[in-house]
């Protein structure tokens, strides 16, 4: 079993889930020059994702919410339900509606950002998520704690 990733001395290990080539490319891009982040897979779709996190066990599944065969909601209930050690996930999407976000953090996610977040706080963000926090979300109502 992988030991957590704050007492692990090498890098945050990321599966990158979304049905779109380049936003998987894109994402992909953004961790190649980190030391202390690798990606380990990318997933075409919801099925594909469970099956590669269970092959990498990877510390953080960066996950889109609209895929094909299985949504981002049916991958995080099947994993967070089959899993002793699970990744942080992080929503990554274009929709951020109020009721998203909120079935996304219900769901277990630990955080919910939108695709065109700048490349320095998705690094940020993971780091923050691989060490066990949540990421705090801002909606028009106010904050969100994804702990709560």
């Amino acid at each position: 079993m992988k030991s957590p990733p704050e007492a692990s001395t090498g890098p945050v290990t990321v599966l990158i889930a979304d049905d779109h080539p380049l936003v998987r490319e894109g994402l992909a891009a953004i961790f190649k020059s980190q030391n202390d982040i690798r990606v380990v897979a990318e997933a075409t779709n919801g099925e594909e994702a469970l099956e590669l996190c269970n092959r990498h066990l990877p510390d953080v599944l960066l996950l889109d919410l609209r895929m094909p065969k299985k949504d981002g909601l049916q991958v995080m209930a099947e994993l967070l339900a089959q899993r002793v050690t699970k990744p942080g996930v992080i929503v990554m999407t274009t929709y951020e509606s109020e009721e998203d976000i909120r079935r996304a953090l219900k769901a277990g996610a630990k955080g919910y950002l939108v695709k065109g977040t700048a490349p320095q706080k998705i690094r940020d963000s993971v780091r923050t998520v691989a060490a066990g926090k949540s990421l705090a979300i801002a909606m028009k109502s106010g904050p969100i704690d994804p702990a709560n």
